[in-house]
């Protein structure tokens, strides 16, 4: 019932709907233009082992399985505000996560960088990239390892272009339309029905007063029903005494006002 109270305002004051949906449209369009949106990159980094670890003459990678402990001593280090203060302070409005990458079983780091431009995503993604390796030789440095017994890093893959997220400012869009819609309906219903109680006491008041002229209509409709009163004709008389009947009239019908008398 309330669905179609709604539906049937917004059909009498579709004027009301179509001013709403204006302000709705106008109001998404300036959210588009002032949300924030986000521009990513992503970088794949590997752990190689030490050369004391792999047999002269193999292939390092077939090695790199006892390297989850370095990698997360490395992640953790990356995501220490040591590290990450001075490259977030030299760009306010980006930042970054290392982890572990999910989506292989060895030794690999994941680099994400969001940022507010294109520019100073891919800037900071360099610059994090650079930091690692000093990162790792720095802690390698504190346990005075042999330059033979260090791990290195291999970068695997860097993105070229940003990545352009818009899930905020979809979120808000989502947000504004429908609160939009729903302002529109409510309010509509709410002036239409305002405006016909409005309507409704006005025509209650002008059939509360009666016309001042229907007093003088009857006593002009009673004046005209006496003036068209016939009269009956006496019955006759003749010498013998007897009555006879009277002739019959000529308008048979005889008006109420006279019969009422």
């Amino acid at each position: 019932m309330f669905l179609r109270d709604l539906y049937a305002s917004a059909r009498r004051r579709w004027y009301f709907v179509l001013a709403g949906l204006l302000i709705t449209a106008g109001m998404s369009f300036w959210v588009f233009r002032v949300a924030p949106v986000t521009f990513e990159a992503t970088a794949n980094v590997a752990l190689i082992p030490p050369p004391t670890a792999v047999i002269s003459g193999d292939n390092p990678f077939l090695y790199m399985g006892g390297l989850e402990q370095a990698m997360g001593v490395l992640t953790v280090k990356m995501n220490s505000d040591s590290v990450r203060g001075p490259i977030e302070d030299a760009y306010p409005g980006a930042e970054y996560s290392t982890e572990r990458d999910a989506t292989t079983s060895g030794p690999i780091v994941r680099v994400k960088v969001a940022g507010d431009s294109s520019a100073t995503t891919l800037d900071v993604l360099n610059r994090v990239l650079d930091v690692m390796p000093a990162t790792i030789a720095s802690l390698q440095d504190e346990l005075s390892l042999p330059q033979a017994s260090r791990i290195s890093l291999l970068t695997l893959g860097v993105d070229k272009d940003t990545t352009l997220v818009g899930e905020a400012r979809t979120r808000a869009l989502l947000v504004v339309a429908a609160l939009g819609l729903a302002g529109t309906l409510l309010l509509t219903g709410l002036a239409d029905k305002k405006l016909i109680k409005r309507r409704g006491k006005k025509h209650v008041g002008a059939a509360a007063s009666p016309p001042d002229d229907f007093p003088v209509a009857e006593r002009e409709l009673t004046r005209r029903s006496r003036a068209d009163r016939v009269p009956l004709p006496l019955p006759s008389k003749s010498y013998s005494g007897t009555i006879t009947p009277a002739e019959p009239l000529t308008d048979p019908h005889v008006p109420v006002a006279d019969l009422r008398r």
